[in-house]
């Protein structure tokens, strides 16, 4: 009786609390936006207990993979050195500190440089996979595309073409705005379909 009683009791605290917030936002009423903001700062501090929770269990993964004959042990030993200097680090001279800034500017921005340079070789790699598959007008658009892009957006004096900045100008503010607005909006929705399902009850990922 009691493992029946806990989940109905999470689904009333849930559809309680998403309608509070939700009113607040609505109603303007003093005591509803205060209850509001205490649910807000609630649920901020349980994001952040959230993260911290996730930290120590990607510690304790690459602890277990350095106590115990795992393959890639070596490389889980890197990261907690590397993390234990670098929190160290941080909590003695500040995020805003020199040798703060030193570790973000000399090894976190050229091994995200590294990354994207990898990513560019996998786009290459990919695009050329994509012409022998499938060798039609969509993938032949999409790579003069890329092309056009790559040409634009490098700086080279000499072949500095206006119309072909104009038409990368033009692309940018049309069709990839319309793109980022639609996959925003579909966001948005997916959102407010998936608050709707959890406030009415019919979606209840808690008792999973």
């Amino acid at each position: 009786m009691t493992q029946r009683r806990f989940p109905i009791f999470l689904l009333i605290l849930a559809v309680a609390g998403g309608g509070i917030v939700l009113m607040g936002y609505w109603v303007d009423l003093p005591a509803l936006v205060a209850v509001r903001n205490v649910l807000l700062r609630w649920a901020a501090t349980l994001t952040g207990v959230a993260v911290l929770l996730g930290i120590l269990n990607l510690l304790t993964v690459h602890w277990l993979k350095i106590i115990q004959p795992r393959e890639g042990g070596v490389y889980s030993l890197v990261m907690l050195i590397a993390f234990v200097i670098t929190f160290l680090v941080v909590a003695i001279d500040t995020p805003t500190g020199s040798w703060s800034v030193w570790i973000f500017r000399y090894i976190q921005l050229p091994v995200e440089t590294s990354l994207l340079a990898i990513l560019a070789v996998l786009l290459v790699v990919a695009v050329a996979r994509l012409v022998v598959r499938r060798p039609d007008s969509f993938t032949l658009l999409f790579i003069g595309t890329a092309i056009l892009f790559l040409v634009a957006a490098t700086y080279l004096p000499r072949f500095d073409i206006p119309v072909v900045r104009s038409l990368r100008d033009w692309i940018v503010q049309v069709p990839v705005v319309a793109g980022a607005r639609g996959l925003l909006l579909g966001i948005g929705l997916g959102v407010v379909a998936t608050g709707l399902r959890i406030l009415l009850g019919a979606d209840r990922p808690y008792e999973r």
